[in-house]
């Protein structure tokens, strides 16, 4: 089996400490809403909490649990578990593979089966989430993640996030209506990402438009994966790069950070966002499967996000 890690990045000095969000390409099954309870047709205004590095946070409670600190993050093709938190819940485990992820080594990874949730008093079941330590930092001092919603989770509603009152909304996507005037971008499933096309200027070289993964579990704008970056050549653009190193599951890997002219999503144009170009040789970033990814430095600068993944589109005000 096939298993692949994004990132989660924040920013110290020129060294990126990357935090796992992972995937597994064979494991994504979109299931729609049937195994959902809503209260009522919408489960509206659950608070989230937003860490000062850009990574949104939920209280979910796992088989009637405690309150837990999940993460979430659309790069994730599944949800999972700490692996602590999953000993700790008496889950049983299956399986043992190895992941790669931001570094370019591999750690160990396993999966869990029948696992109910709860946010806010919305219910649902996921038949398999995955196991892997989380052992990083959250949005809590000396809290550490619990586990990640991933696009499993997200893909079963319309999920509205409000950064301007950090609110999510979940919706029935069978009653769901729009009637709000932002930008509407197609999603393309790429590799099991859900991926929306992007107009990347860079100094000094033509305008190009490029399908990225939607990656609200990074804190960082643009990331280009390095065959991308090798292939089209981006880093003879006229523009000032930093070397910097990505620290991950797996290790470290190393990146080029550089700024865009401009980025245009729809009818929006973004100026001067940072661009991460990597150029590791081993693990997710080194995947030809993908372009890169698009993450939650680019997505709270607008005020709604909205993933329709039932009529797939993602909608921007």
């Amino acid at each position: 089996m096939k298993l692949q890690i994004n990132l989660w990045c924040t920013l110290s000095a020129i060294v990126f400490m990357c935090f796992a969000s992972y995937g597994t390409t064979l494991a994504f099954r979109h299931s729609g809403a049937r195994d959902v309870h809503l209260a009522g047709q919408h489960g509206l205004k659950i608070p989230f909490e937003l860490s000062n590095d850009g990574h949104i946070f939920l209280q979910v409670r796992v088989n009637n649990s405690e309150p837990l600190l999940f993460g979430l993050d659309s790069g994730f093709e599944q949800s999972a578990i700490s692996t602590t938190m999953a000993k700790a819940l008496n889950l049983k485990l299956y399986g043992n593979s190895q992941v790669t992820g931001g570094g370019e080594d591999t750690e160990s990874f396993s999966f869990t089966k029948d696992v109910s949730f709860d946010v806010s008093d919305v219910n649902f079941k996921l038949k398999e989430i995955g196991v892997l330590a989380l052992d990083f930092s959250s949005s809590a001092p000396n809290k550490p993640i619990d586990g990640i919603l991933g696009y499993d989770f997200i893909s079963r509603f319309v999920v509205e996030i409000d950064f301007t009152s950090n609110f999510i909304n979940l919706h029935n996507p069978r009653s769901y209506r729009y009637s709000g005037g932002g930008n509407l971008l197609p999603i393309k499933m790429i590799d099991n990402y859900a991926s929306i096309p992007v107009a990347v200027s860079l100094p000094g070289i033509m305008r190009f438009t490029v399908m990225l993964a939607i990656d609200t579990g990074a804190n960082n704008d643009i990331f280009f994966n390095a065959p991308f970056v090798k292939r089209h050549k981006l880093l003879t653009s006229k523009q000032e790069t930093t070397e910097a190193k990505a620290l991950g599951i797996g290790g470290i890997s190393k990146i080029r950070i550089g700024r865009a002219t401009s980025v245009r999503l729809g009818r929006t144009v973004l100026a001067n966002p940072s661009v991460h170009f990597s150029q590791a040789t081993k693990g997710d970033s080194a995947s030809n499967s993908s372009a890169g990814h698009i993450g939650n430095g680019i997505f709270r600068q607008f005020k709604l996000v909205i993933f329709d993944q039932a009529r797939r589109r993602l909608i921007l005000e």
